[in-house]
């Protein structure tokens, strides 16, 4: 399967390195491959899937889409350690995970609802074979994949995947997560600091896809950068009329802030200075950044940068001004 650049997914992982979620973090070339959705299609995430042979653990928001759910129950009944949390009420459509549960708990799967600790389990990510890592910024829906503006982020660092399913485990248990998670940052743990220090930190260009703006450090973090001379790209899904206050500012204080309606722009990411990046499930919100369980990585690599702020500059010149 070829991904971003013509790469594929699977290769040797690297050796692992120490990181910390709320500082600059060690790149290690080759270990992270991305895939941009809708382009890549549908297939592009269910093969990572169907691939495996010992287990897959995922923590997700939403899992409708029947392929995906399907995908997830086969490798159940092959006998593969299929674990799943899903979250139970998710916003505006509570009963959406229900027919999930049911089939994949039928298949033989360990499938459970999240914990209440968090507002709501926002994530969307998986390990398989406790070999790869897999950071989505969509969700197992049928918009998530085939229409929305997207990103995977398939990591094979070791370290990476260790963390992640700490993380996972501890969420299984209900229990507060242990320490720093390396290239991993979470919410309600880390993902403020991360982001926070991606804005500041910025001294040239910022690029970003979000659906939300909203949280008021994260505003007057895009306006200082703006101040300082920064150049400021932000793609949303709008409507244009009648942005939110935090868009129009952000706007008005020379930023490029452009809705677009196609694809609908669905995808968390950040672009600093063509070479730091943030790709995950956060919004940029309080409840996203201090609330929800939230799952990202914090990466420095200036191929994968060029990537994703390419596909924000040309999201962005198809957009509205607020």
């Amino acid at each position: 399967m070829l991904l971003a650049g013509g790469c594929t997914v699977w290769g040797a992982p690297p050796e692992p390195t120490a990181g910390n979620a709320g500082s600059k973090t060690a790149s290690r070339p080759g270990s992270v491959r991305l895939l941009v959705e809708p382009e890549a299609g549908k297939a592009a995430v269910l093969d990572l899937i169907a691939a495996a042979r010992r287990a897959v653990w995922a923590e997700l928001y939403l899992l409708t889409d029947a392929d995906a759910i399907a995908a997830l129950a086969g490798r159940a009944r092959a006998g593969a350690d299929v674990r799943v949390l899903l979250e139970p009420a998710p916003y505006q459509a509570e009963t959406a995970n229900q027919t999930a549960f049911a089939q994949l708990a039928a298949a033989g799967a360990d499938v459970r609802w999240t914990t209440p600790r968090f507002t709501y389990t926002h994530a969307k990510v998986l390990t398989v074979d406790h070999a790869a890592l897999v950071v989505l910024t969509l969700n197992l829906t049928s918009s998530g994949l085939t229409g929305n503006r997207e990103y995977a982020a398939v990591d094979t660092d070791p370290t990476d995947v260790a963390a992640m399913e700490a993380i996972f485990t501890a969420d299984q248990l209900g229990m507060p997560t242990q320490g720093p998670a390396g290239r991993l940052v979470t919410s309600p743990e880390w993902s403020r600091s991360a982001l926070l220090g991606l804005f500041d930190g910025a001294r040239s260009t910022l690029a970003i896809e979000t659906e939300e703006l909203a949280d008021t450090q994260a505003i007057q973090a895009l306006l200082a950068a703006r101040a300082r001379g920064v150049a400021v790209t932000l793609a949303w899904p709008g409507p244009a009329p009648g942005a939110p206050s935090g868009f129009t500012s952000l706007a008005a204080a020379g930023a490029t802030v452009r809705a677009v309606g196609a694809p609908p722009i669905h995808g968390k990411v950040v672009v600093a200075d063509g070479s730091a990046i943030y790709v995950g499930s956060a919004n940029l919100s309080a409840t996203s950044l201090d609330a929800n369980r939230e799952v990202g990585l914090r990466l420095d690599d200036p191929g994968l940068a060029s990537t994703i702020a390419m596909t924000v500059a040309r999201d962005a010149a198809t957009g509205i001004p607020p």
